[in-house]
Formats: structure tokens, C-alpha cells, sequence
């Protein structure tokens, strides 16, 4: 499983839908669609930023969880 499909998985764990995590987060829902889709690595800093402190994640665990397997 990739970073994003984890990222997907976290926000479907704790919110209704993606929709209803972008809102809350005050995240353009086109631009969580993009970052899901297209790979956080192209992400605005500031966007992923934004991200992990809603779901309350580190950045840096967050992306040493997903290149531990590789």
C-alpha cells in the first residue's frame, strides 16, 4: 500500500468521507482529490502541513512509516 492509499485510509478511519476531512480541514476537496491521486510528493508543504496536524501525525513518521517497506 502506497503513502496515499494510507493517507486515504487514515482519513476514512476518523471522518465520514474525504469530503467532510477537506471541509473541516479547509482544504480545497479538488486539491485533497489531486494529492490522493497524483502523490503527496508534489503537495504544497503548506497543504500536508494542514493535513497531518488534523489527523494529528507527524510529517516526518508519517513518511518514514511509508518508506520503511520499500
Amino acid at each position: 500500500m502506497n503513502r496515499e492509499q494510507k493517507l486515504r485510509n487514515l482519513i476514512l478511519d476518523r471522518y465520514t468521507s474525504l469530503r467532510r476531512f477537506a471541509i473541516e480541514s479547509d482544504i480545497p476537496y479538488s486539491t485533497l482529490m489531486t494529492l490522493l491521486s497524483r502523490g503527496i510528493g508534489g503537495a504544497s508543504f503548506d497543504v500536508v502541513i494542514k493535513i497531518c496536524k488534523k489527523l494529528k501525525i507527524d510529517p516526518l513518521e508519517f513518511d518514514s512509516e511509508n518508506h520503511s517497506g520499500k
